[in-house]
């Protein structure tokens, strides 16, 4: 591809604005927003008057809420971003709770691929300790591992940090999200990094705009409201408080303000929660273009195969281990005459020493083997005399 075809398929992530029209996840994202902060608030009651744990525990709810709804978001954005019309709200939610873990496995999988990959290098780096040799190869490893850990940090935040959740709403299995993010970051990954640049300044753009709309309506709305209701004291603290920022200071007096005061910071939290939620959405749906534009141009079959392969000889050589060591136990076992099963009791031997006087000779209590006065265990069977 072109650097013009690029640059234009960057330029067509503006549609991505389109997102913030799409009704139902504009809903279920401010829901989840909602439902997120109020278990993060329930939680923190519960932890300044109840026990630290049960706080965790509610903070812990609010993150799965959070991440399941988020889901949910991205599944109705990849329905439109596919040319379809979304499917209904509940539709969404239910496939989020059934395939949200995979979009887990993926990062499991990914974070063990990168973890070896440290080991391979620490390896290597211990091999250059050599003396003479060392040197030499280092000279050659230091210059190969720059390069492929900074391919492996860009692609760790420009194409699978952003693109592997669109691959799990795209209906993708664990291993062909895996498979898929691989062949586009080998691939495509320079066209990705401009893309998610692009998308980003969109983004930024976007809230700007919004936060800007906010910003003027509620200095608008917030004057109004203190000279017509009659509250004293609207300053730049009460505003803060307006908005539902902590800090605020919100209205003087008492009474009648106080309450005021609480409907203000609770209606300036929602507010700025839709204020959040709306440039989520285009990023949201700029990375479900992002990533069905990349994928068109890549050979995922053959990334598939070429895992697929790599997973099978591990567990052939995983099973070649384990059939050795079997084998070395039964060696072992038979060479000192024991049961290759703990549980089986062990099979004394004959006493084939020196012949024993009468007056020397002792007879063991488990197999009946004479030994010599002063003996700690038996020559037969092993069992500890005395």
């Amino acid at each position: 591809m072109s650097i013009q075809q690029q640059l234009s398929q960057s330029a067509s992530l503006i549609s991505a604005v389109d997102a913030i029209r799409n009704w139902r996840a504009a809903a279920l994202m401010l829901g989840s927003i909602v439902a997120m902060l109020l278990f993060f608030f329930l939680g923190s009651l519960l932890t300044m008057n109840v026990t630290p744990i049960l706080g965790a525990l509610f903070g812990l709810i609010g993150l799965v809420v959070w991440f399941y709804g988020a889901n949910a978001v991205g599944i109705l954005l990849m329905d439109e971003a596919r040319g379809g019309e979304s499917r209904p709200l509940m539709g969404a939610v239910f496939a989020s709770l059934a395939t949200g873990h995979r979009l887990v496995l993926v990062g499991l999988l990914v974070g063990v691929a990168y973890l070896a990959g440290l080991l391979v290098l620490a390896l290597l780096l211990l091999v250059c300790k050599i003396p003479g040799l060392g040197p030499l190869l280092f000279a050659v490893v230091f210059p190969v591992s720059v390069i492929v850990a900074g391919v492996a940090v860009f692609a760790l935040y420009a194409v699978i940090g952003p693109l592997a959740a669109p691959a799990v709403w795209s209906g993708a299995s664990t291993m062909q999200a895996v498979s898929r993010l691989a062949a586009i970051a080998r691939q495509r990954i320079v066209v990705v990094i401009l893309s998610m640049i692009v998308l980003f300044l969109i983004c930024l753009v976007v809230a700007f705009i919004i936060g800007g709309i906010m910003t003027a309506g509620t200095l608008v709305s917030g004057g109004m409201s203190a000279a017509i209701i009659g509250v004293s004291g609207f300053d730049a603290s009460g505003m803060m408080g307006m908005l539902g920022f902590p800090g605020g200071g919100g209205y003087g007096g008492g009474g009648e303000s106080s309450a005021h005061v609480t409907a203000g910071a609770i209606g300036g939290s929602i507010v700025w929660a839709v204020a959040l939620a709306l440039p989520l959405l285009v990023y949201l749906r700029g990375c479900c273009q992002v990533y069905l534009a990349n994928l068109a141009h890549v050979d995922v079959e053959a990334m598939e195969e070429q895992l697929r392969g790599g997973l099978d000889a591990a567990k052939r050589k995983a099973q070649d281990i384990k059939t050795k060591g079997e084998a070395m136990a039964a060696e072992q076992a038979a060479r000192y005459n024991k049961p290759a099963d703990p549980l089986t009791p062990p099979v004394a031997k004959p006493y084939a020493g020196p012949a024993l006087t009468p007056v020397n000779a002792l007879q063991c209590p488990v197999c009946n083997s004479p030994y010599f006065a002063g003996d700690m265990f038996c020559g037969g069977c092993g069992h500890k005399l005395g």
